[in-house]
């Protein structure tokens, strides 16, 4: 491990445990700019030498050890899938791309018709490539943090208070987001976007449900939740959404997480094969919410460095669905 920051035991044994289950070294790294929840630069995705977990410069104490926690949790699971099969993620080709575009199109004409203020054609066009994206990126995330909640929150009890903060201040994040959008996204994939989160939220209401997660006092953002559970927290914030057509949708989506998730057995042996089978869990789950929202064709299983060529690509296959989808009518409007 590189690093001459100072850790706690606990963090620092876990570091220790992950080089040694993967023999593999970690990095540490602070960057002002860097993301909220920090990041992983890994072996298993990327061509880099070692590991580095980026983090921003102001988390100190537990903020970073959750931070560092839930990033090696993550790199447990895909060095384990990469050692014991191989490591896969939700990837794209320029025919899926085509397949996701084109029924989102429909599905935008059919709620185009409803409304009295239309979308621009423009933005219509814009949004077709960029909410597909949006939903590669989500079902590359939402499954994943999932899991690694509620393996932190079994692994690292000295950090539930801040775990908690974190995953309050991430679902406020995640829904104010989702409804920046709620004008421009067709209403079923904005109804489904907000049921994958709203299932992500209960799922983890159910795992974060003890009294020592109460706020603590030195977290001045908790002050209001005072007194309240965590299940309490996260319900009162999506209950003052207007996420009620979304129910339906959300708790069908917490029945598919709970199906696979609920059997885990989340304080066995920290081994190689136990973070294997959390990666199975995690294709498992991943699978089922596709075909649930019926986007399976949408996306291909493929190693990370096809997923990063295929961002290469985007620009390119983003013009030729919308060529497939709209014939000769695109091509002067798009060179614009």
């Amino acid at each position: 491990m590189r690093t001459e920051m100072p850790l706690s035991k606990p963090i620092r044994r876990f570091l220790h445990h992950t080089e040694e289950t993967l023999d593999t070294e970690i990095s540490l790294l602070r960057q002002p700019e860097a993301e909220p929840g920090g990041t992983l630069v890994d072996i298993y995705t990327y061509d880099v030498e070692r590991n580095v977990i980026i983090f921003p410069a102001q988390y100190v104490g537990l903020l970073k050890d959750f931070i560092i926690a839930k990033h090696c949790t993550n790199l447990l699971i895909k060095g384990a899938a990469a050692k014991k099969a191989k490591y896969l993620v939700c990837s794209y080709t320029e025919d899926s791309v085509y397949r996701g575009m084109r029924q989102v199109y429909i599905d935008a004409l059919k709620d185009e018709a409803k409304k009295e203020n239309k979308l621009p054609v423009k933005k219509l066009i814009q949004m077709l490539f960029l909410l597909y994206s949006h939903f590669n990126e989500d079902i590359n995330d939402v499954p994943w943090n999932a899991i690694i909640n509620a393996s932190v929150y079994n692994r690292m009890p000295k950090i539930r208070k801040t775990q908690l903060y974190h995953v309050m201040k991430e679902s406020k994040n995640d829904m104010d987001e989702m409804m920046e959008q709620e004008t421009i996204v067709p209403r079923r994939y904005f109804v489904l976007n907000k049921a994958m989160f709203y299932a992500r939220d209960m799922f983890l209401a159910k795992t974060l449900p003890a009294d020592e997660l109460m706020p603590v006092l030195n977290i001045p953002q908790m002050k209001k939740f005072n007194h309240l559970e965590v299940k309490e927290m996260l319900t009162t914030r999506w209950t003052h959404t207007a996420w009620y057509q979304s129910k339906v949708f959300g708790d069908n989506m917490l029945e598919i997480l709970d199906t696979p998730l609920g059997p885990v057995k989340w304080n066995d042996p920290p081994t190689l094969d136990y973070y294997y089978d959390l990666y199975k869990v995690g294709v498992l789950l991943t699978n089922n919410l596709l075909s649930y929202m019926t986007m399976k064709d949408w996306f291909v299983w493929e190693p990370p460095k096809h997923l990063l060529e295929a961002h290469e690509h985007k620009d390119e296959w983003e013009k030729s669905a919308l060529k497939k989808i709209f014939g000769d009518l695109i091509s002067d409007s798009w060179g614009d």
